[in-house]
Formats: C-alpha cells, sequence, structure tokens
C-alpha cells in the first residue's frame, strides 16, 4: 500500500474502527480527495477471526522466526524475538527450558541485525547475546563475534565497526578482538578506500587489548602505496609504528622499499628504507627461532586456555632450555584482569611481579569497564610494594573523569596525590619533559590534560577552579608546557565558567587561548570553547547565549586558518532549539532573534557550504521556536534541491504537526510519494503523530493498523507507535479502544508490549481474542 493512498484516505471517518474524536470543519476539508477501497473498508467491520489471534507458544514463535531469517525480514525478527524472550521469561520461573534455537540459526539472525546495523538492530544483537546460551545452548565465543563483524562489514558503516571491536571487551563474555578481527575491518577499510579511518583505527586498536603486528602495518601502508598516498601521511604512519613495542623487520624494510618504487618514488624508497632503519634497529629483539616461538606458544595458550594451561607449558618447556623472566610473566597475564593469576604465575614461577605487570591488570580490568576491581588491584599494589607510577594510576584515572561526577574527580585527585608524593619536585633545574614519552615516574602532561578536562566538564566547576590553578603551579615545576590543544581549552573553559558576564568569558577565553607559549586551539578545542558558550547564563538578564560573542569565536577560528564546519552553527542551533522548551513566553521573541541571526551569519559565510544535516539543524530550531513559516521555507530548499532525507522529512512533519498545518503535512507526503520516498520507521511514527496531534487519532489509529509498512518488509509498528497513540487517546479516555484495536489487527506487536506503557497497565494477554 503506497503512503499516497494512507494520505488520501484520510479525508474519510474511520467507520466503526473507534468512535470519532472531535475535530475542525477546517482540517476535515484540507485532507486531498481519495477513497477507501472497498475491501479494506470491509476490514474494519467484519468480525474477527480468532484463527488470526497471537498465540503465545515457543514452538509457534521459532517457527516464525525460521521463516524470517530466508527473508531477511529484520523488522518480523525483532518482533518474535521479544516474544521469545518474554516466553522463556516465564517458563524459566517454573522450570529450565530446552534451547529453542540451533547455533546455526542465532548465528544467521545475528548476521542479519548486524547487516542492517541500525541502533535498535545492535541493541537486539546485545540482548541475543546476554542470552545465547538460552537461546542455542552454546557459550558465547570468538565464533559468534566473527559472524556479528561480517554483518557489520557487509553493513559498511566504518564507525559502528570500529566502536564494535573498541567495545567487545565489554560485551558478553569480556573478549578481547582477535587480530584476525581487527584486520578483517582493516582489509575492508583499505579495499573501499577508507584509508582514513584505517590509519586513526591501527592507532587505537591497542586501547582494546590487541597490539598491531607488522601485518597490520603491511596492510596500512599497501593501502597508502595503492591510493598514492602523500610522503607527509607514510611518514604519520610510520610515526603511529614507532609508538608501538614492534622491532626492526628486515623483510618490512624491503616491503616499504618496493612500495616506494610502485609510487614511482624510486629515489625516495632507500631513504625511507634507512629511516626505518633508524628508528626501530635499536630495539632488541631475540633472533633465537626457538625462543620466538616458545612466547608466541605461551601467549596462545594463555589466552585460549587459561593461566593453569600457560603454566604448565612454561615448565614444559623449560626442560627444553626454556628461561623464566619478567617477560614471561607479561605473556600470561597480558589478557587477564584478575589479581589471583598474577599470583599464581608467581608462585609457580618464582618470579616477583613489577609495576608494569600490575599496570597490566589494572589497563585490563579498566578496558571491560570494571572501574572498581582496578582500584582494588591498585591498592594491592601498593600493598605489594610498588611505588604509584603513571603506568599504575593513568588509566584509572582516564575512566574516573569520564564519569564527571565529583566523587571520582575527587578519586582521581588523590590518585594523582599519590603520584606527586611518589615523585616530589626537585628544586634542582630540571629539563623540559618532553611529550612523547611512553612512562613517566610523576605525573606526566597527558595525567594533567585529563584531569583539566574533567574539571571544565564539572558541574561544580568553581570548587575545582583553585585546584586547576595549583595543578598548573605544579606543572610548570616539573617543567611540562601545555602542549595540548584540548588541554589550553579545558583550562579557558575552567575561566569562562567562572565568569560573571559574557564580556568577562570572552576576555577569558583570549587570555589562556593567545598566550605566547600555548599551542594554538584545534577544531576540536575551538568546539569546546564554542559548546561552553552556549551554556553560559549570567542571572535574569543573560539566559539567552550571546549571539555576537560566539561568532567572535568563530571570527579568531578564520583567523588561524582552522575550517569552519556543520558543528560549528549546528552547536549553537541545537542550543536554542532546546532552550525553546525551557524559556518562559516573554523570552520567545528575543530566542526566535537569535535565531534569525544565526541563518544571517550561515548565509552570509563565503566559506562554508551547508549540508544536510545543517539544514535540517536550522529546520528544527525554526520549528521549536514557534516559526513555521521560516522552518518551511527552509523545508521547501531542501526539496527543490533534492538535498533533504529521513530526517528533513520527520523534522517539516512533526513541525506541521505543531502548528496545526494538516494541509501543509498533506501537501508534503503528497509530492513525496510522486518522487516514489519512502518513510523508514522514526518517519512513520512522526507522521501518526502529526496525525494524532492536528485531531485525526481515528484515522492514525487506522494507518497504523492497516497501512503502516505494508509495502516494506522490514517496517512495522513498534512500541513507540503505541505509545503515540495511547498518549493522545488519554485527552479523549480512549485508551481501552486503541488497545483492543492493536490486539484485534497487530495480535503480534501487541503480544511484545510490556505490561505497562505510560501509566497505562495492559490487561492480561490471553491465548486467544475473543470475538465479538
Amino acid at each position: 500500500m503506497s503512503l499516497s493512498r494512507a494520505v488520501a484516505r484520510l479525508a474519510y471517518p474511520a467507520g466503526p474502527f473507534t468512535r470519532s474524536v472531535s475535530r475542525s470543519s477546517t482540517l476535515r476539508r484540507a485532507a486531498p480527495v481519495f477513497r477507501v477501497k472497498r475491501n479494506q473498508r470491509r476490514l474494519l467491520t467484519v468480525k474477527h477471526d480468532p484463527s488470526l489471534s497471537y498465540i503465545p507458544d515457543i514452538d509457534a514463535i521459532v517457527d516464525k522466526i525460521r521463516r524470517c531469517i530466508p527473508t531477511a525480514n529484520v523488522g518480523a525478527l525483532h518482533q518474535q524475538f521479544y516474544g521469545l524472550f518474554r516466553v522463556l521469561g516465564e517458563e524459566r520461573k517454573d522450570e529450565p527450558t530446552a534451547p529453542p534455537l540451533k547455533e546455526k540459526e542465532i548465528h544467521d539472525v545475528l548476521s542479519l541485525l548486524a547487516e542492517s546495523g541500525r541502533h535498535h538492530d545492535l541493541d537486539m544483537v546485545m540482548k541475543i547475546l546476554v542470552d545465547f546460551p538460552i537461546l542455542c545452548g552454546v557459550e558465547v565465543g570468538v565464533k559468534v563475534y566473527n559472524v556479528i563483524l561480517r554483518g557489520l562489514i557487509a553493513n559498511g558503516n566504518p564507525q559502528t565497526i570500529f566502536n564494535w571491536l573498541m567495545n567487545m571487551p565489554q560485551k558478553p563474555k569480556n573478549i578481547t578482538p582477535t587480530l584476525l578481527q581487527w584486520h578483517m575491518f582493516f582489509e575492508w577499510c583499505a579495499e573501499s578506500g577508507q584509508v582514513g579511518v584505517l590509519q586513526h583505527s591501527v592507532s587505537k586498536m591497542h586501547r582494546s587489548g590487541r597490539r598491531p603486528t607488522i601485518k597490520t602495518f603491511e596492510i596500512l601502508f599497501n593501502a597508502l602505496f595503492d591510493t598514492g598516498a602523500s610522503i607527509k601521511k607514510i611518514h604519520e604512519a610510520l610515526d603511529i609504528m614507532e609508538h608501538t613495542s614492534l622491532t626492526y623487520d628486515e623483510n618490512f624494510a624491503k616491503f616499504l622499499y618496493d612500495g616506494f618504487v610502485k609510487l614511482g618514488l624510486t629515489d625516495r624508497a632507500q631513504e625511507m628504507k634507512d629511516n626505518y632503519w633508524k628508528r626501530f634497529s635499536k630495539r632488541s629483539r631475540t633472533t633465537d627461532p626457538n625462543m620466538i616461538e616458545w612466547t608466541e606458544s605461551i601467549e596462545k595458550e594463555a589466552e585460549n586456555k587459561g593461566i593453569a594451561a600457560a603454566v604448565t607449558l612454561c615448565k614444559s618447556l623449560q626442560k627444553d632450555g626454556f628461561k623464566f623472566s619478567s617477560h614471561t610473566l607479561t605473556l600470561l597475564i597480558r589478557h587477564t584482569h584478575r589479581l589471583e593469576h598474577l599470583r599464581y604465575a608467581e608462585a609457580e614461577l618464582h618470579l616477583k611481579a613489577s609495576i608494569i605487570h600490575w599496570a597490566i591488570l589494572i589497563s585490563n580490568a579498566v578496558r571491560i569497564g570494571d572501574l572498581t576491581g582496578a582500584l582494588s588491584i591498585y591498592e594491592e599494589s601498593k600493598s605489594a610494594g610498588i611505588t604509584p607510577g603513571t603506568p599504575l594510576v593513568h588509566p584509572i584515572v582516564n575512566a574516573l573523569c569520564t564519569t564527571l561526577d565529583d566523587a571520582a574527580i575527587d578519586r582521581a585527585l588523590g590518585l594523582y596525590k599519590d603520584l606527586a608524593e611518589a615523585a616530589p619536585i626537585t628544586h634542582s633545574k630540571q629539563e623540559l619533559q618532553p611529550p612523547g614519552r611512553r612512562h613517566s615516574s610523576g605525573p606526566d602532561a597527558n595525567l594533567y590534560n585529563i584531569l583539566f578536562l574533567a574539571f571544565g566538564a564539572s558541574k561544580n566547576v568553581k570548587k575545582y577552579f583553585p585546584i586547576a590553578l595549583s595543578l598548573l603551579e605544579d606543572m610548570e615545576a616539573r617543567n611540562f608546557e601545555l602542549n595540548s590543544p584540548m588541554a589550553v581549552s579545558s583550562l579557558a573553559i575552567i575561566v569562562m565558567r567562572c565568569a560573571s558576564s559574557f564580556d568577562d568569558a570572552l576576555k577569558a577565553y583570549k587570555r589562556i587561548c593567545k598566550r605566547p607559549n600555548a599551542p594554538p586551539l584545534d577544531a576540536k578545542g575551538y568546539q569546546a570553547i564554542l559548546h561552553t558558550l552556549t551554556q553560559l547564563s549570567f542571572g535574569d538578564y543573560e539566559r539567552l547565549p550571546s549571539v555576537w560573542h560566539y561568532f567572535e569565536v568563530v571570527k579568531d577560528m578564520r583567523a588561524r586558518g582552522v575550517e569552519i564546519t556543520a558543528p560549528v552553527y549546528t552547536i549553537l542551533l541545537r542550543h536554542l532549539a532546546l532552550l525553546s522548551g525551557e524559556l518562559p513566553p516573554e523570552e520567545r521573541d528575543a530566542l526566535a532573534a537569535a535565531v534569525r541571526r544565526v541563518h544571517d551569519h550561515l548565509t552570509l559565510d563565503p566559506s562554508f557550504t551547508p549540508d544536510t544535516v545543517l539544514w535540517n539543524q536550522l529546520m528544527d530550531t525554526y520549528q521549536r521556536v514557534g516559526l513555521f513559516a521560516e522552518a518551511y521555507r527552509v523545508w521547501e530548499t531542501l526539496f527543490i534541491t533534492g538535498r533533504f532525507n529521513q530526517a528533513s522529512v520527520a523534522i517539516i512533519i512533526d513541525a506541521c504537526g505543531f502548528a496545526n498545518a494538516w494541509p501543509m503535512a498533506a501537501q508534503v507526503c503528497l509530492k513525496l510519494t510522486k518522487l516514489g520516498f519512502k518513510f523508514n520507521l522514526r518517519t512513520w511514527n512522526t507522521w501518526i503523530e502529526c496525525m494524532c496531534r492536528v485531531g485525526k487519532l481515528d484515522d492514525a489509529l487506522k494507518v497504523v493498523c492497516l497501512e503502516m509498512g505494508k509495502d516494506q518488509p522490514n517496517i512495522a509498528p513498534d512500541v513507540h507507535t503505541v505509545k503515540v497513540l495511547l498518549s493522545f487517546a488519554a485527552r479523549t479516555n480512549q485508551q481501552d479502544e486503541v488497545m483492543d484495536r492493536i490486539k484485534r489487527y497487530l495480535p503480534q506487536l501487541w503480544h511484545t508490549l510490556p505490561t505497562e506503557l505510560d501509566s497505562y497497565s495492559i490487561k492480561e494477554r490471553t491465548t486467544a481474542v475473543d470475538s465479538e
């Protein structure tokens, strides 16, 4: 069923579907004149067939799931799995049930969901992983994560794939992504031309618990050579490699030489090979093939079979000449966060753990999200006689400061104090500390940067203002410079948030950011400053963001040569939109004027061409501050130029609903259907809400039950759709009638609903729906 027909039918009442909701004659005349087909009008009046009722039976649900897999009906899979989880939950209360599905079937479902790749698809993936043993009787392992990864790669969103791999240690079973999984992603990046994503991901992958290898960098450099990358980019990749623990490899040196020859840069090939030798040749590496084989086998044994098996392997290799060392302990605990594993390895091999081994445990605990465990290991390390050092403290401080909770920040300051006391400031002249040192005996520049960032984001910034000044003095006494643009912007934000007016805030920003030795702010630093300006308010007279002060900072960006991009405008527009629901009516005119001034700046900016996301934000902000005509003009510009997307459509339909402009909403949809444009689920739900908002609850309910997504396999009404209907039905006391129709015409959806929706209690479900 086309959307145009669904729109057209709204000129006519829903018949006996539900009692009519009062609405004005103007609205009634506004809808397009088309008629409902006879066979579908009859559906509303025929007596209900009990055979259509949804039966909450595991076998029936599983059968439907099996039928959905070959057709890749993701929407239906969502509904069936919600029903399956509900029934399994109820049956588990009585007695254990046999796994309803086979492992291969669950793999197929996960593959489809991952390939679809939307947020709620990945939420369902997580639900399935949590209940994986119950669903198919098998524990979650690397194999199932391979299936999901292949699906995500088929979906083709590099950021989603990167986030998934980085967060795997915090997902069910706390599995560290394998080297093979990272390489699957990297090879896809190379094949699809995502070289920038590839290079960034290689630089960050160690944070997931998996270090890059020579093979990793072969993939990266191959991609750079294949795309004809600049010499600068190649040197940046070599910089990333230098920050790893990799040693010189003669084969890789030849690989680099051949790559430059491939680029037609034969004269630079030997130079690059020599550069690689200079950077890496001094790093020691055993050339004994037996030792190489032994260390690799010990690490694999520890990761795949556990600490006890790996210790047993060490003892057996000792007979062949293998000697235990501190590095052996590193191999054994590299992939564990459990203190008892370290204690066991120490006792069995008669080795003493160093600060590095304790730091590995702490980092692994933080990586899987066990901050309490990391703090406990830290305290145990001190009891074991380990002096606090940056490798121990840094990962915990970083995790604590991301919570933006004052108690967590105070705990981080306590750790900083431990570190500072362990390495007191000496009054003798010190050399300026290089920013790239891997480890420090005391606080390092990066630790100060993290703390400044947390202070600037704290709700209680005035509490941390004097502490920030004290830390800045300590930093200077230790001969550390503010070498990070984000550290500079964080300090500026702290001072700005303690200002008494917008003028003072702007002066504070300039005082910090324009110091002679301060590094220039980058785009990210400027955006943080701009975001802070939108959040400032000073009493009753300066509650709105100052557009003038905001664009003074933007002017500085241009002067510094920093590119003006869409976030420069969306930061301010988004905040103005949020303020529309908070300010009293007498300030609405000033808010509307502010939005218009932002639009003027946007229009007059010759250096920047707005994208669809920015136009959408402007349109949404206009409609939220009550300027529907301006919002509609933005929509017309997007429509005429063909630059609109699903979000654009949802915004303008929402605007029509709030403006009570049903004729405009109908016109928008009819124009879209002529282009063959199909609504996604969010836009459908916005359309339903628009109908309800203009007084067409009857028609909205009819569309939900009979029209919504009928010609779109992966679109179907969901819980949010029902919430929208109920919220408007509550105004005329029609919730029971709405739910009766959902139960009658959408039994599968009805069965997946929670027992309570927005304070409305859904009646006890039965195995059959009573006929009228």
